[in-house]
């Protein structure tokens, strides 16, 4: 049985490296790169400056600094994130520090404590950004959606503007050539208003974000099928749990190996499509393309879980919780995960890296050794 996973997996891998190269970093130390890659480019580790090209940007990490050049989209989790290079098709980050001062092609998703567009960047394409402070310095072209505690627009936007916000201004370098409509504690002055070329449609927020309409939403059918399927996927979890095999899982793993599951455990994320695209044109194979799409989703929810576990024994060990419960360190984290995964693409963004540990996990698990660290490997 076991010859025959390690087949089956080989085969995916193939399938799926064939039809895209993949390029994967790892490094413990600051990593400053200045290469040109015709692939995509997967980084976790500590932090990543990087100066070269690449088609796809994906990152795990603590800080990056791009300077470079994205043919395609720059994607990533990391608590400090500053970009000054050139990216193609849109910045997907979610971070707690997140600096733009660079040229954005493309529809953009940042969600943070803190967004920045600073004086120097050039964005265009329709951009969603949900934080607790965003500023706006530089000049947008395209539709801007924002939700924060306060927003500064203290520059040019050439396109539609929605916000959310508890204080939100227009200074006197601001201008918005389009519509206006927001949400907001006050309404703006009329010298702000005069800075607005197009219609403004205001309406007054009063108790908080959730006050209005808050019970339209919270016995709408979509909220509550949304923590059914939640609630249905934390007992689909404890029951995964159950089964023996998961006892690996009551070691609290390292920062240092959860990086590297998560790394290895991209691979197969990238593959599956790409396995299930080719079963399909391939005629002979369809009976592994249906056999893929409906393991689709029991892979999903049990890498899912597996990766919630490990984080939760990790934080576990950062927090001094003496417990060696993986049911506990399980519902530590899914609590959370739950929670952050209704911010928009943010949520995505935590599904994939979960995922791609309990994937890394599984794959060691296969080979029966500790995977290599791909500090400077390609696929």
């Amino acid at each position: 049985m076991k010859n025959k996973l390690l087949m089956l997996l080989c085969a995916l891998l193939f399938w799926g490296l064939n039809s895209s190269a993949v390029e994967l970093k790892r490094s413990e130390e600051n990593l400053v790169d200045t290469n040109r890659y015709e692939e995509d480019y997967l980084f976790a580790g500590e932090s990543l400056e990087f100066k070269g090209e690449a088609r796809d940007l994906f990152f795990f990490t603590e800080q990056i600094d791009f300077s470079g050049t994205s043919i395609l989209a720059l994607t990533g989790l990391a608590r400090e994130i500053d970009v000054t290079g050139n990216v193609n098709n849109g910045v997907k980050v979610g971070g707690r520090t997140i600096k733009i001062n660079g040229n954005v092609k493309g529809t953009s998703f940042l969600g943070g404590e803190k967004v920045t567009f600073g004086q120097s960047s050039q964005t265009t394409g329709d951009t969603f950004v949900l934080g607790r402070k965003v500023t706006v310095s530089g000049k947008h072209r395209g539709d801007f959606y924002a939700g924060a505690a306060e927003i500064s627009i203290q520059n040019e936007i050439k396109g539609d503007v929605t916000v959310h916000a508890g204080e939100f201004e227009i200074p006197e370098q601001g201008r918005i050539i389009g519509n206006l409509t927001y949400h907001s504690d006050q309404e703006l002055s009329a010298e702000e208003a005069s800075r607005v070329t197009g219609e403004i449609k205001f309406e007054k927020k009063e108790g908080g974000p959730f006050h209005d309409n808050f019970s339209d939403r919270f016995f709408s059918k979509s909220i509550w099928f949304v923590l059914l399927f939640k609630f249905s996927f934390i007992v689909f979890g404890l029951l995964v749990l159950l089964f023996p095999v998961n006892k690996l899982l009551e070691r609290q793993y390292t920062r240092k190996e959860i990086q590297s599951h998560s790394l290895w455990g991209l691979i197969p994320l990238f593959v599956y499509p790409s396995a299930f695209l080719v079963s399909i044109v391939l005629l002979i194979t369809l009976p592994l393309a249906v056999a893929l799409l409906l393991a689709f989703m029991p892979i999903v929810f049990v890498t899912k879980t597996l990766g919630i576990t490990i984080i939760g024994g990790y934080l576990a060990k950062r927090f001094n919780f003496r417990s060696t419960s993986r049911y506990l360190y399980f519902l530590i984290v899914v609590i959370l995960y739950s929670l952050l995964s209704l911010i928009p693409f943010v949520g995505f963004l935590l599904l994939v890296f979960v995922t791609s540990i309990g994937c890394g996990l599984i794959l060691s698990a296969l080979f029966n050794k500790q995977l290599a660290e791909p500090t400077v490997s390609s696929v």
